[in-house]
Protein backbone atom coordinates (compact mmCIF):
# COMPACT_ATOMS: atom_id res chain seq x y z
CA UNK A 1 0.00 0.00 0.00
CA UNK A 2 2.62 2.58 0.77
CA UNK A 3 4.11 1.95 -2.49
CA UNK A 4 1.33 2.95 -4.67
CA UNK A 5 1.00 6.07 -2.17
CA UNK A 6 4.69 6.89 -2.20
CA UNK A 7 4.06 9.17 -5.89
CA UNK A 8 1.94 11.17 -4.32
CA UNK A 9 4.16 11.87 -1.37
CA UNK A 10 6.59 13.24 -3.58
CA UNK A 11 4.11 15.78 -4.72
CA UNK A 12 3.97 17.46 -1.18
CA UNK A 13 7.83 17.64 -0.53
CA UNK A 14 10.15 20.08 -2.06
CA UNK A 15 12.42 18.99 -4.67
CA UNK A 16 16.30 17.94 -2.83
CA UNK A 17 19.06 18.96 -5.04
CA UNK A 18 21.49 16.16 -6.41
CA UNK A 19 24.21 17.96 -3.49
CA UNK A 20 21.15 17.23 -0.62
CA UNK A 21 20.23 13.68 -1.53
CA UNK A 22 20.08 13.52 2.70
CA UNK A 23 16.44 14.76 3.71
CA UNK A 24 17.43 16.06 7.05
CA UNK A 25 20.61 18.12 5.82
CA UNK A 26 17.52 19.31 2.96
CA UNK A 27 15.65 20.30 6.13
CA UNK A 28 18.47 22.19 7.81
CA UNK A 29 19.17 23.74 5.14
CA UNK A 30 15.74 25.50 4.67
CA UNK A 31 16.04 26.85 8.02
CA UNK A 32 15.91 30.66 8.17
CA UNK A 33 19.49 31.60 8.03
CA UNK A 34 19.35 33.01 12.14
CA UNK A 35 18.21 29.81 13.24
CA UNK A 36 20.55 27.68 11.32
CA UNK A 37 23.07 29.98 12.55
CA UNK A 38 22.14 29.25 16.07
CA UNK A 39 21.39 25.69 15.60
CA UNK A 40 24.81 25.22 13.56
CA UNK A 41 26.90 27.13 16.61
CA UNK A 42 24.83 25.10 19.15
CA UNK A 43 25.45 21.32 16.88
CA UNK A 44 29.22 21.85 15.52
CA UNK A 45 30.49 24.25 18.07
CA UNK A 46 28.56 23.05 21.20
CA UNK A 47 28.35 26.32 22.58
CA UNK A 48 25.83 26.96 24.87
CA UNK A 49 22.68 29.16 24.51
CA UNK A 50 24.43 32.10 26.65
CA UNK A 51 27.17 32.10 24.93
CA UNK A 52 25.53 31.67 21.18
CA UNK A 53 23.32 34.72 22.92
CA UNK A 54 26.70 36.68 23.68
CA UNK A 55 28.11 36.19 20.59
CA UNK A 56 24.83 37.06 18.13
CA UNK A 57 23.60 39.57 20.38
CA UNK A 58 20.51 37.88 20.99
CA UNK A 59 17.99 37.77 24.18
CA UNK A 60 18.94 34.05 25.66
CA UNK A 61 15.01 33.27 25.35
CA UNK A 62 15.26 34.05 21.33
CA UNK A 63 18.22 31.64 21.50
CA UNK A 64 16.22 28.83 23.10
CA UNK A 65 13.16 30.00 20.64
CA UNK A 66 15.52 29.32 17.37
CA UNK A 67 17.08 25.95 18.72
CA UNK A 68 12.92 24.70 18.92
CA UNK A 69 12.60 26.02 15.60
CA UNK A 70 15.18 24.26 14.52
CA UNK A 71 14.28 20.85 16.01
CA UNK A 72 10.86 20.95 14.99
CA UNK A 73 11.01 22.24 11.27
CA UNK A 74 13.23 18.88 10.58
CA UNK A 75 10.94 17.00 12.71
CA UNK A 76 7.34 16.26 11.97
CA UNK A 77 6.23 12.98 13.02
CA UNK A 78 4.26 12.98 15.90
CA UNK A 79 1.22 15.99 17.43
CA UNK A 80 3.66 15.75 20.55
CA UNK A 81 6.49 17.26 18.40
CA UNK A 82 6.45 20.78 20.02
CA UNK A 83 6.26 20.28 23.78
CA UNK A 84 9.16 17.68 23.57
CA UNK A 85 11.27 20.25 21.58
CA UNK A 86 10.67 23.05 23.92
CA UNK A 87 11.19 20.98 27.06
CA UNK A 88 14.32 19.52 25.09
CA UNK A 89 15.72 23.14 24.68
CA UNK A 90 14.47 24.13 28.04
CA UNK A 91 16.24 21.78 30.06
CA UNK A 92 19.70 22.57 28.20
CA UNK A 93 19.04 26.46 28.78
CA UNK A 94 21.23 27.50 32.14
CA UNK A 95 18.22 29.32 33.08
CA UNK A 96 16.08 26.00 34.09
CA UNK A 97 15.18 25.92 37.32
CA UNK A 98 14.04 23.25 39.80
CA UNK A 99 10.78 24.23 39.64
CA UNK A 100 11.57 23.69 35.60
CA UNK A 101 12.80 19.88 36.25
CA UNK A 102 9.50 19.33 38.52
CA UNK A 103 6.96 20.80 35.85
CA UNK A 104 9.21 18.39 33.37
CA UNK A 105 8.23 15.25 35.52
CA UNK A 106 5.06 16.19 35.68
CA UNK A 107 4.64 16.27 32.33
CA UNK A 108 6.45 13.18 31.20
CA UNK A 109 4.38 11.33 33.69
CA UNK A 110 1.22 12.63 33.08
CA UNK A 111 0.50 10.90 29.52
CA UNK A 112 3.27 7.80 28.15
CA UNK A 113 2.88 9.45 24.33
CA UNK A 114 5.01 12.50 26.67
CA UNK A 115 7.86 9.95 27.40
CA UNK A 116 8.69 8.07 23.84
CA UNK A 117 8.14 11.79 22.31
CA UNK A 118 10.66 13.46 24.19
CA UNK A 119 12.90 10.11 23.68
CA UNK A 120 12.53 10.66 20.01
CA UNK A 121 13.48 14.35 20.11
CA UNK A 122 16.50 13.44 22.08
CA UNK A 123 17.23 10.70 19.12
CA UNK A 124 16.53 13.30 16.71
CA UNK A 125 18.90 15.77 18.26
CA UNK A 126 21.89 13.14 17.79
CA UNK A 127 20.26 12.39 14.00
CA UNK A 128 21.12 16.36 13.12
CA UNK A 129 24.84 15.79 13.59
CA UNK A 130 25.82 14.55 10.68
CA UNK A 131 23.83 16.53 8.11
CA UNK A 132 25.30 19.99 10.33
CA UNK A 133 28.73 18.91 10.09
CA UNK A 134 28.29 18.67 6.57
CA UNK A 135 26.29 21.81 6.72
CA UNK A 136 29.10 23.86 8.57
CA UNK A 137 31.61 22.62 6.58
CA UNK A 138 30.30 25.16 4.12
CA UNK A 139 31.58 28.00 6.27
CA UNK A 140 29.88 31.09 7.18
CA UNK A 141 27.53 30.55 9.69
CA UNK A 142 29.64 31.89 12.64
CA UNK A 143 29.93 35.26 11.03
CA UNK A 144 27.58 38.32 12.14
CA UNK A 145 25.99 39.97 8.80
CA UNK A 146 28.31 42.47 7.38
CA UNK A 147 26.27 45.33 6.94
CA UNK A 148 25.93 45.81 10.78
CA UNK A 149 29.53 45.50 10.81
CA UNK A 150 29.98 47.80 7.83
CA UNK A 151 27.14 50.36 9.33
CA UNK A 152 29.38 50.58 12.79
CA UNK A 153 32.30 51.40 10.48
CA UNK A 154 30.32 54.34 8.88
CA UNK A 155 28.70 55.44 11.26
CA UNK A 156 32.07 55.84 13.51
CA UNK A 157 33.77 57.55 10.37
CA UNK A 158 30.80 60.00 10.22
CA UNK A 159 31.41 60.74 13.85
CA UNK A 160 34.76 61.37 13.59
CA UNK A 161 34.81 63.90 10.77
CA UNK A 162 31.34 65.85 12.37
CA UNK A 163 34.31 65.82 15.65
CA UNK A 164 37.15 67.30 13.68
CA UNK A 165 34.79 69.93 11.85
CA UNK A 166 33.69 70.79 14.94
CA UNK A 167 36.98 71.41 16.37
CA UNK A 168 38.01 73.61 14.10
Amino acid sequence: MTSLLSPLQNLFHRAVTPGDQDPLRAQVRQLPRRTQQVFLLSRVDDLPYASIAARLDLPLEDVEKEMVRALVHTRRDSPQVLPASQWYVRLQSPLTTASDRIDFRRWLDADATHLHAFHETELHWRRLLAPARQLAAQGGYQQKRRHRETGAWLAGLISMVVLMILAL
